[in-house]
């Protein structure tokens, strides 16, 4: 806890990272071919928005056991994984810390130059389970997403729903929200 505090507390603050009011984080799923398992098939439209709220005090005292500290949108309830249920893939979906996590030497992960801060933690779907999530707050102001969807190992052929995945997202921050 201390390694997390004090990082956290170092000249570059996460307070710029918060979004009260209106403010979030938008950004959609970086096209690549490894990334099934988190779109529709492919007769329905191949993207993925997201927004992400920030609360930066929680995010800071995270190392303190409060446990929640962001939430996810999507914008994907027609069309995506979850789309039989009429519910998208995220609804105010809340990120919770992995505090046992900031004590382990997994915490120091880096991703490479730009990188303020990296935080696991995991997210809850509308339809496939509790994904991995790993924010990487960067140096720019923006952030990284990437988010895993564990599932079992699928029989060949099988749907993305039943697949495993993995989703990159760069997003930005907007003072007025996501606009979809």
């Amino acid at each position: 806890m201390l390694l997390v505090a004090s990082a956290l507390g170092a000249c570059n603050s996460v307070d710029r990272f918060d979004t009260k009011g209106d403010a979030a984080y938008c950004g959609a799923l970086v096209g690549a071919p490894f990334q099934e398992g988190m779109l529709p098939q492919q007769d329905r439209p191949r993207t993925l928005n997201l927004e992400l709220k920030l609360d930066a005090a929680a995010l800071a005292a995270r190392a303190d056991n409060v446990s929640l500290f962001g939430q996810l949108n999507s914008n994907d309830a027609e069309f995506g994984l979850c789309a039989g249920m009429s519910r998208p893939l995220f609804l105010a979906s809340p990120l919770r810390s992995m505090p046992v996590v900031d004590n382990d030497p997994i915490s120091l992960m880096e991703f490479g130059a730009g990188r303020d801060y990296n935080v696991m933690a995991w997210v809850d779907s509308s339809c496939q389970g509790t994904l991995l999530a790993v924010l990487s707050l960067m140096r720019n102001d923006n952030v990284e997403l990437r988010l895993f969807k564990p599932a079992a190992q699928p029989v060949e052929g099988a749907p993305p729903a039943e697949q495993p995945g993995f989703g990159l997202f760069y997003l930005d921050r907007r003072a007025n929200g996501c606009q979809w």
